[in-house]
């Protein structure tokens, strides 16, 4: 079943950075090109977080496979604090990273209590890059959707107090001698 999506009227637009720019490798070459190969997206390489516009992106993709595992938590804790979207909806994002189960447990508690959708990529599984794209697109496509419905309902409330307000002062008003 189709939905309509915040996307329908406009490209895509994908970001991506590579937060150590001092290693190019397979990993790193293997990324850019199947990047280029995800069809009509608006795919812009920026070289610091700070150069994402004020209108965002739809989805930050990073290359991070160079961090060491040991600071990989520290690093993505780092980087949390700086994508944070200031009361908008955070930018979700798709992280090249070579790191093991156990690290990832270890943040897992932290993780879980951040309000941000993020995916590590695995090298080795760096060909499944356009299913987890389309995950984290519509993961952020319906948080959207559920703010335009947020919207809607204060909106609604606000009319309806407006509505009862006016209700009540043409009782008065009919009740006065």
């Amino acid at each position: 079943m189709s939905t309509p999506s915040m996307f329908a009227d406009r490209p895509l637009r994908l970001f991506y950075w590579n937060a150590d720019p001092r290693v190019l490798d397979a990993d790193l070459m293997q990324l850019e090109k199947l990047l280029k190969r995800l069809g009509d997206v608006k795919l812009t390489s920026i070289k610091s977080l700070d150069l994402i516009p004020q209108d965002g992106c739809d989805l930050l993709i990073i290359a991070a496979h160079s961090i060491p595992k040991k600071e990989f938590p520290k690093w993505l804790m780092g980087l949390r604090s700086r994508i944070h979207g200031n009361g908008k909806i955070w930018v979700p994002a798709l992280i090249l990273a070579d790191v093991g189960f156990d690290i990832l447990a270890d943040i897992l508690t932290e993780v879980t209590a951040e309000n941000w959708y993020f995916d590590i990529l695995m090298p080795l599984h760096v060909e499944s890059l356009p299913i987890r794209v389309a995950n984290l697109l519509r993961i952020h496509d319906h948080l959207h959707e559920l703010d335009r419905y947020e919207l809607a309902i204060v909106e609604v409330s606000t009319r309806v107090k407006e509505l009862e307000s006016e209700l009540m002062k043409l009782r008065n008003s009919s009740q006065s001698p």
